[in-house]
This record gives structure tokens, C-alpha cells and sequence, in this order.
């Protein structure tokens, strides 16, 4: 048989565990996909700022000049990461972390 006070400190380890775990699915789910300036081309980025996947409208290559297509791409990458980030930020800031609370037998980092 545990002692109370251990079985206290992993239900409250479980909890922290469970917590962390659903907040990391939520910027793991996270898509954003913001249009270029001209509308184009549309990538999509995930929650850690990955470029995963990138639609370019039919006809955008073979009409376009290879810089503006370029600044083009870059812009909506941009602009598709900052949503990202922005995201994710949110995520972790909507967090509700369980209440832990100070007891002289769990150790805390300084």
C-alpha cells in the first residue's frame, strides 16, 4: 500500500501530464492557410511553423513573373506562419494548468 502523501503526488503528476498532453494536440491540430496578396497561392503551416502543404491556383506559374511569384510565395508563408504562431501562442495561454499545491514533500524547481 502507497502512502498518501505518493499517491497525492502521482495523481497530481497524472494531472499535469494529462494537462500538457491535450494542450499539445490542440498546436498539434493547429492549420493555417493565409492567401498571397494576389490569392494564387495558399500554404499551410502548422502549429510549430512547418510549411506542410502549399495550393497554387492552375495557370500561376506559366503567367507569372518568377519574382513576383516568388514574393508572392514568401508573403503568404509569412503571413500563414505568423497565423501559426499566433495560434499556438493562444493554445498555451488557454491552457488551465491543474493547482498544485505548495507541500513540503514535491520538490520545486528555481
Amino acid at each position: 500500500m502507497r502512502h498518501p502523501k505518493t499517491v497525492e503526488a502521482l495523481a497530481l503528476g497524472r494531472a499535469l501530464v494529462h494537462t500538457t498532453d491535450d494542450m499539445l494536440d490542440r498546436v498539434d491540430g493547429i492549420r493555417a492557410r493565409r492567401p498571397s496578396p494576389s490569392g494564387r497561392v495558399i500554404p499551410e503551416v502548422d502549429g510549430s511553423g512547418r510549411l506542410t502543404d502549399m495550393y497554387i491556383a492552375p495557370g500561376t506559374i506559366a503567367a507569372a513573373d518568377p519574382v513576383g511569384l516568388a514574393s508572392d510565395i514568401m508573403a503568404a508563408i509569412r503571413e500563414s506562419t505568423d497565423d501559426a504562431l499566433r495560434q499556438h501562442k493562444i493554445a498555451i495561454q488557454e491552457t488551465v494548468w491543474p493547482d498544485i499545491p505548495k507541500v513540503p514533500w514535491i520538490r520545486r524547481r528555481r
